[in-house]
């Protein structure tokens, strides 16, 4: 039975993951109204451009070389064991290794402005371009040192205040961004809006890991080479693991961008993007990196058995709710989409199904990765994302050339990474944990078939309800929904999940 510091820090976790879930309920209502009307304001080739720069600067984020995840895991670890010495060295060493990376990232933002400008001289909205990515580029900076306090924040496994924090962040973003386009602004003020917003996400979270962890201070003093070749040596196979997630989810954006044209990134971004990051960020939470804090508490702690509960549990979990998920992208996304953005954006709509396909099976085994960070054994994610990434542009490539346009983008997607997550790692960690693989495919089969079971009715309620309406949309999902978790409950889990269930619930709403 876990102990009574292990249910405050489960409690903790999963106030986080409830947090985080209204943190995409609210990104789901901002997507709907700010995404069609960024759109139809800046116009399909603005919009694109905006979206094709933050991709670029998003890719310097790559520069932390996964020493965010490194910082929390180890904190994480010797917080487990009340190590306040070690965690205040993590904290200082990380806080320096950050500024140094953040100025470098900024100063290569800047120096690749510089060049599109020179090099480009008759290139259309040079000039634009340009400041745009400038001002980017300096949010960038600010936002990269805010990582070194997020990671403090979730190594207390305290994930509900920066859910929270987020949450704040955010519709604050977006209250702005509204703002300043509906009175005119172009892509200058979304910029300065960005930048604002990072300074304040930057000032927040300083206090608020100064007041989780009062041990926190910064000095130069106390940073220890020690605890940079341990980071490094963690977060080297984390780096690459996001170098491969980049690829995977930014790169068809420059394959459109290169071989199609800008204006067709917008459906892309809007339609296959957009909606499947909402399904990518609900999995995320259910199970995320607050399954990571608990998974490594657990190990820290030799309980073996707990682990192996906890999986099996996680395993359900996210194969149930990705199920719901892929279901009613499939059935109820094509009147959705006519009437969120038009008819013109439906050429997304089967990008947005094979790629709500491929999220569908790699997370019925998401929790494969959280265990293998969990561990510190996650090399072999590493290298074959790594090598799935490359596979992808090139399928990406191939496919578009064949005239198979923004579907060619998402099949190569899908080809080059199910097999990654949904047989090679499934393999690995089945090793690790000493189980049977094809035992353990045959139990994620299972909890599929339940799922599909479980959508004969919704399925009829949407072939009775569907339209492209809003209302109609919302009740036919509500329906849907009240008859798929009561069937997932009672054929889904057994007896003694319930009630585990059913405690963690009570726990986090504060009840015995």
């Amino acid at each position: 039975m876990p102990t009574k510091d292990a249910k405050t820090h489960i409690t903790n976790l999963l106030n986080g993951a409830g947090l985080n879930m209204i943190n995409i309920a609210v990104g789901v209502i901002i997507g709907l109204v700010l995404t069609p009307f960024v759109i139809s304001s800046l116009g399909n080739r603005y919009y694109g451009i905006n979206e094709i720069i933050a991709t670029f600067v998003g890719c310097f984020s790559l520069l932390d070389f996964g020493i965010d995840s490194a910082v929390s895991r180890f904190f994480t670890a010797h917080y487990a064991k009340n190590e306040k010495t070690e965690c205040v060295g993590i904290a200082n060493t990380a806080f320096f290794i950050f500024l140094i990376l953040a100025c470098l990232g900024t100063v290569c933002i800047f120096l690749s402005a510089a060049l599109i400008y020179f090099i480009y001289p008759n290139m259309e909205d040079r000039s634009l371009f340009l400041h745009v990515l400038l001002i980017n580029g300096a949010a960038f900076g600010i936002n990269f040192m805010a990582k070194v306090f997020y990671g403090v924040i979730n190594g207390t496994m305290r994930q509900q205040i920066t859910g929270l924090c987020y949450l704040i962040i955010r519709v604050l973003g977006a209250v702005l961004t509204f703002t300043v386009i509906y009175r005119g602004g172009q892509l200058y003020s979304i910029s300065f809006v960005n930048l604002s917003i990072a300074a304040l996400n930057l000032i927040l979270m300083w206090f608020i890991a100064k007041s989780t962890f009062p041990e926190f201070i910064i000095s130069r003093l106390l940073f220890r080479v020690d605890w940079v070749r341990k980071l490094f040596g963690f977060a080297l196979a984390t780096f690459i693991v996001f170098i491969g997630d980049t690829i995977a989810t930014r790169g068809g954006i420059f394959v459109i961008g290169a071989m199609l044209s800008v204006e067709t990134v917008a459906p892309f971004i809007a339609v296959s993007v957009k909606l499947c990051e909402q399904y990518a960020s609900l999995m995320s939470t259910i199970g995320g990196s607050w399954l990571i804090s608990w998974l490594t508490y657990l190990y820290v702690n030799n309980e073996k058995k707990l682990i192996d509960e906890s999986l099996t549990l996680a395993y359900k979990i996210c194969t149930y709710s990705a199920s719901f998920m892929f279901f009613g992208i499939v059935i109820w996304s094509e009147n959705f989409i006519i009437r969120w953005m038009g008819e013109g954006f439906l050429v997304a709509y089967w990008s947005l199904v094979i790629t709500a396909a491929e999220h569908w099976i790699i997370f019925s085994h998401a929790p494969n990765t959280k265990f293998l960070f969990a561990i510190a054994k996650h090399k072999i994610l590493a290298y074959v994302n790594l090598v799935g990434a490359f596979v992808q542009i090139i399928l990406m490539v191939i496919f578009v050339k064949l005239g198979w346009g923004i579907t060619g983008v998402a099949l190569g997607f899908f080809f080059a990474s199910v097999p990654v997550r949904g047989l090679i790692i499934p393999f690995f960690v089945a090793r690790i944990r000493q189980i049977n693989f094809f035992k353990y495919y045959l139990n994620i089969t299972s909890y599929q078939l339940i799922a599909a079971l479980a959508f004969v009715i919704p399925f009829l309620i949407s072939q009775k309800l569907m339209s492209p309406n809003y209302k109609y949309l919302l009740l036919t999902g509500f329906l849907s929904a009240i008859c798929y978790v009561p069937f997932i409950l009672v054929f889904g889990f057994n007896k003694t999940e319930k009630e585990k269930i059913k405690k963690i619930l009570l726990s986090a709403l504060g009840k015995k």
